[in-house]
């Protein structure tokens, strides 16, 4: 259980910083395109779910202690 939860605080960090960074890549650069957009809003509730895992996760853990 321990490295599962490892392994998904990695996923969610990894992709809240790739959120991170292409939102400021799309603000940056004014992107109008939308297939692009939608790859980066699939990015971004990606991140939110997965840290949402991690936090549900880390609590269950926390708990059992």
């Amino acid at each position: 259980m321990k490295i599962f939860s490892l392994i998904i605080a990695i996923v969610s960090g990894l992709l809240l910083s790739s959120t991170l960074i292409c939102g400021l890549w799309i603000r940056a650069n004014k992107v109008t395109d939308v297939s692009s957009l939608n790859f980066h809003m699939s990015i971004g509730i990606a991140s939110v779910l997965f840290s949402l895992i991690a936090v549900i996760l880390l609590m269950r853990l926390a708990l059992r202690l």
